[in-house]
């Protein structure tokens, strides 16, 4: 090599030098962070608490301890069953209720009889979280447990050895079935139950007779990886409510103050939902609800699964609220998932697939005001794809700019934020470009893991999304903008008093029906059904290209003869026993509370062919709930005989 080489090749080496040693630094972490288990939790997104036991064959929620386990008589118990449903639906993990306030437990647990072990399924030698466990593997889903503080059944509970008990199950749970992605607990406590025959109410310290604590210790020990989830975490917190609601302001960190699960705080459950801005704990929200309407998560007859538009609705208050949605599946007698429920399911992640099938941000240019370091690594383009953008410290307000390079229609917005260095931005604004220049869309607060934002339909050019931070930069992992069909709602079908039967659609579309097992066609106006029926009916846009799911209501005989024969007290003129029929869900009958035996006896007008009977408890302001019934039925009103069928 000659001289003039040697000198060639020293700008070079300077210049690589000096581009190592200005290296844009990434974003230092805001705050309190997620762990690595709990940003595995929050990309689960969507799982399902399953509930089976004892209460599916007596259908109450809550049951007392004393159901002799004899009862517990499944005929095809498939848990592959729930798992394949769980999967095709789009879950991502499944957690059983392997013990709930009863004591009757779902595996052989050698610390008690009450358990699948003294059953005739299998002879008693079953083990459903076993089975479920393998079924879990099999279809790549993740397994998590409840294991209920209340015991109703165990004749110590209230004691200590009760306590040491329920550590011996949880160390069951924990070390025999594998990994275990999230354990569930609440603060049950105390109350009315068997309690090993006693019958009788007992009641605890809640905040210090589990011994909280001490059940997170072992958690940890065997399950390191598993959340914790109650309403005070540590993992992940409940919500605030059972009605798959999620915050709009949802922020995953909040401070516990070392609170425990169930002991109530008026101020602390206010923030449930929406979290604290520099909170002290990284403790996410979970939303929950059931899939079964009325409001049940144990099989009830004649409960339906909710409807996909109701079920999109949940997504929107949950996912799209950065909070992963638990939707409770209750297993049928049979001992599977029934048909009904699977099917809404599917037809759920159909539609969610459909909403969220192309993002018309990838294709289109994206521009940022602010770009950390102007690097590469941190550009706008990098919300499309597997990296994030960031902006320069002391930058706490950009936009990005979506020119999509000619008109796009569009009715979603989904956000995400690069939550491993913390939750940071506090609002954003969603705009699109006009020839009066920017017009508003739509503006929130929080995004954290996910924000999903719908809204109509709208037409532009270019859209300009703001955010804002009082952290000392913003990150943002990705930017979705989608345009979901429209998704025709069912109709509203009402029956009244006098028989007749009117079909309502909120947006005005096409409705067509049938009456039991008739062909459908098109409503036009109300129509009498006077002896009862299934009536089944559907809505379609107005060229028949969407159309909602067929909905069916089961109606009972006309009312407009009916009239009060006997009751067994009237509490005041504002709840007349009338009320018990007057077609206003609203009204009430109230009986005085110091009945001994509360009725009402109804002359129907005329004698009637009947099958079954319906009532709907007390909804608002209710002092008394019914919990056992009997129902009687008479030719002359005076000689009743035996009740044609009891319950709870």
């Amino acid at each position: 090599m000659n001289i003039n080489t040697r000198i060639s090749l020293l700008p070079l080496l300077f210049v690589l030098f000096i581009s190592c040693t200005n290296k844009t630094e990434p974003p230092k972490s805001f705050g309190i962070v997620p762990s690595q288990s709990q940003l595995q939790w929050h990309e689960m997104e969507y799982f399902s608490l399953v509930c089976y036991g004892l209460n599916t064959y007596t259908e109450v929620e809550w049951a007392y301890g004393n159901v002799d386990p004899k009862l517990f008589t499944p005929t095809d118990l498939n848990t592959d069953q729930w798992a394949e449903t769980a999967m095709n639906a789009g879950m991502k993990g499944l957690i059983l209720v392997a013990k709930h306030h009863d004591g009757f437990c779902l595996w052989p647990s050698k610390y008690t009889d009450y358990s699948v072990e003294a059953t005739p399924w299998k002879n008693g030698e079953g083990d459903i979280l076993g089975d479920l466990s393998e079924s879990c593997k099999k279809y790549g889903l993740k397994l998590g447990v409840y294991l209920s503080p209340w015991d109703r059944n165990h004749a110590d509970y209230g004691n200590p050895e009760y306590v040491d008990y329920y550590y011996n199950q949880l160390e069951e749970l924990l070390t025999e079935y594998g990994d275990v992605f999230e354990f569930w607990i609440d603060g049950a406590n105390g109350g009315t139950g068997y309690y090993g025959g006693a019958n009788e109410a007992r009641n605890i310290d809640r905040t210090t007779y589990y011994g909280y604590e001490k059940i997170f210790e072992i958690v940890k020990k065997h399950q390191p990886n598993a959340v914790i989830f109650s309403d005070v975490g540590p993992g992940s917190r409940w919500v605030g409510n059972e009605s798959g609601i999620g915050s709009e302001t949802n922020w995953n960190t909040i401070s516990t103050d070392g609170k425990s699960p169930g002991n109530p705080d008026p101020d602390y459950n206010r923030k449930l939902g929406t979290g604290e801005t520099g909170g002290k704990q990284w403790i996410p929200a979970e939303v929950n609800t059931t899939m079964l309407w009325p409001k049940a998560w144990y099989y009830h007859t004649g409960y339906k699964p909710r409807s996909v538009s109701n079920l999109m609705e949940l997504y929107y208050t949950s996912i799209g609220r950065g909070s992963p949605l638990n939707l409770g599946l209750a297993i049928n007698p049979e001992g599977k998932v029934s048909k009904a429920d699977s099917l809404a399911l599917i037809n759920f992640k159909k539609q969610v697939d459909l909403a969220f099938e192309t993002n018309l941000a990838a294709t289109a240019k994206l521009t940022a005001s602010n770009s950390r370091g102007n690097s590469k690594k941190y550009k706008a383009d990098n919300l499309v794809d597997k990296n994030y953008w960031a902006t320069d410290d002391g930058i706490q307000k950009a936009s990005i700019e979506i020119d999509f390079g000619n008109e796009t229609v569009f009715n979603r917005l989904l956000l995400q934020e690069q939550i491993e260095l913390g939750q940071r931005i506090h609002s954003f604004t969603f705009e699109i470009e006009t020839k009066a220049g920017w017009q508003e869309v739509i503006s929130g607060t929080t995004v954290g893991y996910k924000r999903v934002v719908k809204f109509d339909d709208v037409k532009t050019n270019k859209a300009r999304l703001t955010l804002e931070t009082e952290a000392p930069c913003l990150t943002l992992s990705n930017l979705g903008i989608f345009n979901a069909p429209p998704l025709i709602k069912e109709p509203k079908i009402e029956h009244s008093i006098d028989g007749t039967v009117s079909i309502r659609s909120e947006e005005n579309h096409n409705i067509f029906f049938k009456i039991n097992d008739s062909d459908f066609q098109k409503y036009s106006m109300p129509f009498a059904l006077l002896k009862g029926g299934i009536v089944s009916a559907y809505t379609s846009n107005k060229t028949s290209k969407y159309k909602s799911e067929t909905v069916s209501e089961e109606f009972g005989v006309a009312k407009n003869k009916w009239e009060i024969h006997s009751v067994s007290s009237d509490s005041g003129n504002d709840t007349p026993p009338s009320s018990a029929f007057d077609g206003n869900p609203n009204s009430k009958w109230v009986s005085k509370e110091s009945d001994s035996n509360h009725y009402i006896s109804i002359f129907l007008g005329e004698e009637v062919l009947i099958s079954g009977f319906s009532y709907l408890p007390c909804k608002r302001g209710c002092v008394g709930i019914i919990y056992e019934f009997e129902f009687y039925t008479s030719r002359d009103g005076n000689n009743w005989g035996e009740p044609q069928i009891t319950g709870e």
